[in-house]
């Protein structure tokens, strides 16, 4: 098991790691714009709390990394 995570290209995953953040961003900027301009642009802390929306693309976010460490794990155990 320890060849196989040394063999892991784990700069091309973290490298994926900050592309997949890119979209998350996105959506919580966007949300956060939202919840301001539905409160009639007063800021309170509560705005920057994540809505249903944000956090079902946070579990994303975090799926698609976990798939995307088996994908490169499976690689490397097929190159080691």
């Amino acid at each position: 098991m320890k060849n196989i995570l040394q063999n892991v290209d784990w700069s091309k995953w973290s490298w994926n790691m900050e592309v997949f953040l890119a979209p998350l961003g996105i959506i919580y900027v966007g949300s956060v714009i939202a919840m301001l301009h539905a409160n009639q642009d007063i800021f309170t802390l509560s705005i920057l709390v994540p809505d249903p929306l944000v956090q079902g693309a946070m579990v994303l976010y975090v799926l698609n990394s976990v798939l995307d460490l088996l994908k490169k794990i499976n690689t490397a155990r097929k190159l080691g």
